[in-house]
């Protein structure tokens, strides 16, 4: 499907930020108005390795998850058609996704307050991060940790704070839009 709503027509669309922030939501909202497919990383991974990512994790913990999703977001940025691609939270670790999302793709840093986070994320079980810590505490201590991944690889960011799924989708679409996807 030819992509529509302005955006590049070379480069794919990604979607990066700490988990709750609505990267899957938002993702297939701005699917719909752009004509392009989604693709959500984590059930890409899932696809990949055959096995949920609670098992990944129990199996080979986060470094056998983070191999998975490497290799699954290089297999979805080598697709020609634009792609809009919901990332994982801490698909930025890796300096190697890093760089291949540089080259591929308009990077969105959706942003939300670690209490906003905490809300939308609900209950924590299947969130192998979340596991046997308080989630608010977690996700502080994840924004700042990753924070500065979010900030360097991003080419728009936009706070998300008491907005809507629809809300967010319009805004990534008008700043994606707006930036023309000028590389960084």
């Amino acid at each position: 499907m030819e992509p529509t709503a302005g955006l590049p027509p070379h480069r794919h669309l990604a979607l990066v930020g700490l988990m709750g922030v609505g990267k899957t939501s938002v993702g297939a909202a701005v699917a719909a108005r752009s004509g392009r497919r989604h693709v959500d990383l984590d059930r890409a991974v899932t696809q990949l390795a055959g096995r949920s990512i609670g098992v990944i994790f129990h199996e080979g913990g986060e470094a056998a998850f983070r191999a998975y999703e490497e290799e699954a977001l290089a297999v979805q940025l080598a697709v020609e058609d634009p792609l809009v691609i919901s990332t994982g939270g801490g698909v930025l670790i890796g300096g190697s996704n890093r760089e291949v999302l540089a080259r591929s793709a308009i990077v969105v840093w959706l942003r939300a307050t670690p209490e906003t986070l905490v809300e939308r994320v609900g209950d924590p079980a299947g969130r192998p991060l979340l596991a046997g810590g308080e989630p608010l505490e977690v996700l502080r201590r994840l924004a700042d940790e990753r924070g500065p991944a979010y900030e360097t690889a991003a080419d728009v960011v936009l706070d998300t704070d008491g907005l809507t799924v629809d809300e967010v989708g319009g805004l990534v679409v008008d700043a994606v839009v707006a930036t023309s996807g000028a590389p960084r």
